[in-house]
């Protein structure tokens, strides 16, 4: 699903990655596991395209990421970051929304799908008329679950996504995604997750 090969990567002459050669095969679960300010977010962005490695090659579905293909490759990618923000509005009106987005055209809202994906993530109903400024951290993270999980991705990337959760809700998240189908990665300093068995990924 996912292949790093022969990385290398430097920030201001600090290198970050070196000859880093790796792969995620399609429905791991895969915990970056790198000491602070090793590069675990920004192999993050490598997936989704953002940073580009000074040498080597990273590839999604057996593709390289480039200009002709990054279009199509973000489209089987989510990524969910630490601080979600999402646009002023109601929930539910914020969430149609992004089902109108050219890249998500041929999904159909189904609040019932909606309802059941809250009830999945310990999320009121009522959440869905409040406000989007109104909502707690813990909140807008398991909401940017449900958007995720509404668009149908193949590789979810979790950036911290647990932080603001207390210890129940991060058992209850991780749980969650260690029994989805899909290719999850995950960068959290949180213990639960080091107490799962995902593959670790080190450097």
């Amino acid at each position: 699903m996912i292949e790093f090969k022969n990385v290398t990567l430097s920030f201001s002459d600090k290198p970050i990655f070196k000859d880093f050669s790796n792969v995620i095969s399609e429905g791991d679960k895969v915990l970056l596991n790198a000491p602070s300010g090793a590069g675990k977010s920004t192999l993050l962005k490598m997936i989704m395209g953002f940073v580009q490695p000074d040498d080597g090659l990273v590839l999604v579905d057996s593709q390289q990421i480039d200009s002709d293909t990054i279009k199509e490759l973000r489209q089987m990618i989510a990524y969910l970051p630490q601080e979600v923000n999402f646009p002023r509005g109601k929930v539910e009106d914020v969430i149609k929304d992004i089902f109108g987005f050219h890249s998500n055209r041929e999904l159909v809202y189904d609040q019932s799908q909606v309802v059941t994906l809250f009830n999945e993530l310990y999320l009121d109903k009522s959440i869905l008329n409040s406000d989007t400024n109104e909502l707690s951290g813990g909140e807008k993270q398991r909401l940017g679950i449900v958007v995720m999980r509404l668009l149908k991705r193949k590789i979810f990337l979790l950036d911290e996504i647990t932080s603001a959760l207390n210890s129940e809700l991060k058992t209850i998240i991780c749980d969650y995604f260690m029994s989805l189908d899909e290719t999850v990665i995950v960068v959290s300093h949180d213990d639960v997750w080091k107490q799962t068995n995902m593959k670790r990924l080190e450097w």
